[in-house]
């Protein structure tokens, strides 16, 4: 008994954003914990360095060698921490979709930018919308609870020729 592959249809791509499961980015994220903790105690436990004298020099090396593990740790600390989901924000009133990603306390910068024209196709099921940009990717799944929003967004889309 043999299998053959039947290679005669080409494969449907998916439509939206893959990810891949592999388990790459955790490994990344423990391995940067890891390190973080340890610059940690490197900085802490410099100072019990056992046959170390208390001169000037070897004082100023471990000072010198705790600032830099500390700036190294919180460095690492930082890394590991899990990305900011981007956010979205519909403008009914000049008709756009915009992906926004915030840092910090700085201001939200725009990642992406689509006109409700520009869109390849919008899905509806009930209160849920999902679009999507040129070459079929995933722009925005949004969910609106808010009926008169709803339905101001459901008629701009219409007014572009996105839902029927």
């Amino acid at each position: 008994m043999t299998i053959t592959a039947d290679h005669s249809f080409p494969p449907k791509p998916a439509l939206g954003t893959a990810h891949v499961l592999d388990g790459g980015r955790l490994v990344m994220r423990l391995s940067a914990r890891m390190g973080s903790v340890t610059f940690a105690m490197v900085a802490v436990l410099v100072w019990f360095a056992p046959g170390a004298t208390w001169d000037s020099d070897v004082l100023l090396f471990k000072a010198a060698l705790m600032v830099v593990s500390i700036f190294v740790s919180a460095g690492l600390w930082q890394m590991s921490l899990p990305p900011v989901k981007p956010t979205v924000e519909v403008d009914i009133q000049n008709m756009e979709v915009r992906v926004m990603r915030r840092r910090g306390a700085e201001p939200a910068r725009v990642v992406e930018r689509c006109a409700f024209s520009d869109l390849d196709a919008v899905d509806l099921n009930g209160r849920h919308i999902i679009m999507w940009n040129k070459g079929s990717r995933l722009l925005a799944d949004i969910t609106l609870s808010n009926a008169t929003v709803h339905a101001s967004l459901l008629a701009a889309l219409r007014s572009v020729g996105k839902l029927a």
